[in-house]
């Protein structure tokens, strides 16, 4: 049987149970191993927002991107953080200026985006989980909070319902959802205080920081949604069986982690 014949709900189970270990396994090892399943997941996403984001040269600009992404992961592998997201900057540049002699104006600001909507979030991730002792909690913690916003949001939009939330830019999502998602969030921040944390957080601190999670996991999938509508797509890809592409299973992260790498800079003084 293949996967294609599953329901929906069945297919995103299935592809959950195989790439959530993978991804922990990753996050466990980390230094290159988890770099590299960065690389791979981000070599994804450079295809599928040029391929969805600009009308021609899509694999020049895919390659270039590509490039681009590998080079400042190298850089922060190597522990050069400041000069891997200066490459960021520098490569976000050279596709605004390409994209003045090849491509339409409607495509260019896209092609500007491109290396800041991938990189930074992708970045953020390896300077979480490179953070000394606390790196793999911090970052493991940030994905289950993400995980239950996500599953939490699913089963209490689809089984309350009510009213949507922004119908044009993504018809399923409701404030039910939006409300499980928080609670969700909150449980898992809370738990993740108290069962991984190495250090007391209070309780208040860990709801609340579970709650702008859940914001800000689901604004970055808002964010995704319309950023599909205006493209005229119902998913980044069809890489991830049930949950679309790279792009669409990694939205949660795009603001959460550069929020919380920011948050944590900010105490760290």
């Amino acid at each position: 049987m293949a996967i294609s014949d599953f329901s929906s709900l069945q297919q995103r189970v299935i592809s959950a149970c195989v790439l959530a270990p993978i991804a922990v396994a990753a996050l466990i090892y980390g230094g290159w191993g988890f770099i590299l399943f960065l690389a791979l997941a981000g070599i994804a996403m450079c295809y599928e927002w040029c391929d969805a984001s600009l009308s021609m040269r899509k694999p020049f600009f895919t390659a270039i991107l590509v490039i681009v992404l590998l080079a400042a992961l190298v850089l922060a592998g190597e522990g050069e953080m400041q000069e891997a997201f200066y490459i960021l900057m520098a490569g976000a540049a050279l596709f605004l200026l390409l994209g003045f002699f090849m491509l339409p104006g409607k495509d260019r600001i896209w092609a500007l985006l491109g290396p800041l909507v991938i990189g930074v979030p992708t970045l953020s991730l390896v300077l979480l989980r490179m953070m000394p002792e606390r790196g793999f909690i911090l970052t493991f913690g940030l994905f289950l909070v993400i995980w239950a916003t996500d599953i939490a949001a699913y089963f209490s939009g689809k089984g309350i319902g009510g009213p949507k939330i922004a119908p044009s830019i993504s018809p399923n999502k409701t404030w039910a959802g939006l409300v499980g998602g928080m609670i969700g969030a909150m449980i898992a921040a809370f738990l993740v205080s108290r069962t991984l944390s190495g250090e007391p957080v209070a309780a208040f601190a860990a709801l609340g920081s579970g709650a702008i999670c859940a914001i800000l996991a689901q604004t970055g999938d808002f964010a995704e949604s319309a950023w599909k509508r205006k493209f005229g797509i119902k998913d980044a890809s069809n890489l991830i069986p049930g949950h679309g592409g790279v792009l669409d299973r990694l939205d949660g992260v795009f603001l959460t982690a550069p929020a919380f790498l920011f948050f944590l800079l900010y105490m760290n003084g």
